[in-house]
């Protein structure tokens, strides 16, 4: 099963399925087209999509800087935005 990456004028976009308050930050697959991402933090102040922006950047090897969350701040399914970074190699990089 896949998720979906779609390409625009800014940047990729695809979508993230957040699970705040586990044992440790870390992607569970796939849950309906987008990534799941189990979080070591709790929602407050914004520590839970802080450490999604930081492990996500880790998982794509790019700067922070270039990852931001489009649509979802305050849910647990987002949409990031990511430049600098082709569809396929989020796909390949999300997955592997």
């Amino acid at each position: 099963m896949s998720f979906s990456v779609l390409s625009g004028p800014q940047g990729i976009t695809f979508e993230v399925k957040v699970q705040p308050g586990a044992k440790q930050t870390g992607l569970a697959g796939v849950w309906d087209h987008a990534i799941k991402l189990k979080v070591a933090k709790k929602p407050e102040a914004g520590a839970a999509n802080q450490e999604c922006i930081r492990f996500l950047a880790q998982c794509l090897e790019i700067p922070r800087s270039t990852l931001r969350i489009l649509k979802g701040e305050f849910s647990t399914r987002k949409v990031f935005l990511v430049a600098g970074v082709s569809a396929e190699e989020v796909q390949k990089r999300l997955t592997k």
